[in-house]
């Protein structure tokens, strides 16, 4: 096999069924943290779909730089990279992003990930019920005050 990269996973990607019926594949994966960022759903969609103030998943650091938030990281083959930057858009919607995450058996490890251009955020965007039903069905891979936080999202539709 080629190379190895290890790609953070914060949006829908992180439901494995959503992450496969997009055409990936992993070699293995492992849930991480990552420390003073949250999930935000700021990100302004090239296509909304006609549904007002949909806003997409995307990372922030902290204002306080406290807290943390839950991914995936996949380890997959390399030759998924292009296809990563298609899905987010990378580099016009998001950008790539190198950083450092907590895997929960206490070791750190480099990954990759995407984060919205600053240019590309509205605050005032929320996630649509669709968007929430796909981390619904991701339920077991979150701590449960973290689940619960997250499904209390106000959502556009």
């Amino acid at each position: 096999m080629a190379d190895v990269i290890h790609f953070f996973a914060y949006n829908e990607l992180i439901n494995e069924e959503y992450f496969k019926e997009k055409g990936l594949e992993y070699v293995s994966k492992s849930s991480v943290t990552l420390s003073a960022w949250q999930l935000v759903f700021n990100k302004v969609p090239i296509d909304n779909g006609g549904v007002e103030g949909l806003g997409l998943a995307n990372i922030e650091p902290t204002p306080d730089d406290a807290g943390m938030m839950h991914g995936e990281l996949y380890a997959m083959d390399e030759k998924f990279l292009p296809q990563l930057d298609k899905l987010f858009g990378h580099p016009d919607e998001y950008q790539r992003k190198v950083m450092r995450f907590h895997r929960h058996d206490f070791t750190m490890i480099n990954g990759l990930t995407y984060t919205a251009r600053p240019e590309k955020i509205d605050k005032k965007l929320k996630p649509d019920k669709a968007t929430m039903k796909i981390f619904r069905k991701a339920k077991k891979l979150f701590p449960m005050l973290y689940f619960s936080r997250m499904m209390n999202t106000p959502t556009c539709d």
